[in-house]
């Protein structure tokens, strides 16, 4: 199987879908770096959360754990949109993960690794990158529970 145009989850292949929305820039190329706008975890046709509410209240961990892996299969669709496939990226270079969470005791670091293993899953070497991930009380779009924005190093 291509991991490079598909994601894989719980061994049932995914293609990747990526909505565009009018008057916002989502992804801007400079040289070879694309800065891709923050992305949350939302369906890609109808703009509907898939999840709502910080965790720690209305979510669990582990729901934000799921939250955050599929902000990452958005934003590897936003890529291949852009890039047409995966081959031109030479790496994630850095990931800042918004955590929209109730109290200090959450495992901040351990939601923000969904997003970093399907990193991982789908471009191997190259999904490795440096992470920043803080806590917060509010997003948008009816209180997602994470937000992510990336930086990634492409071909050409």
């Amino acid at each position: 199987m291509d991991k490079i145009n598909k994601v894989i989850l719980n061994e049932t292949e995914i293609e990747l879908q990526y909505k565009k929305k009018k008057g916002i820039i989502l992804l801007r190329k400079s040289d070879n770096l694309i800065f891709v706008s923050g992305h949350g975890p939302e369906d890609q046709v109808t703009g509907i959360p898939l999840y709502c509410g910080r965790i720690g209240k209305e979510l669990t961990p582990e729901e934000g754990y799921l939250a955050a892996r599929e902000c990452g299969i958005i934003i590897l669709g936003a890529l291949k949109d852009t890039l047409g496939s995966f081959e031109r990226i030479e790496r994630v270079v850095r990931a800042f993960g918004m955590v929209n969470c109730e109290g200090a005791d959450n495992d901040l670091e351990g939601i923000m690794d969904g997003f970093s293993d399907v990193m991982t899953e789908v471009l191997e070497e190259r999904g490795y990158h440096a992470r920043t991930v803080m806590g917060t009380h509010n997003l948008p779009n009816n209180n997602i529970p994470v937000e992510i924005e990336v930086i990634v190093s492409v071909r050409g």
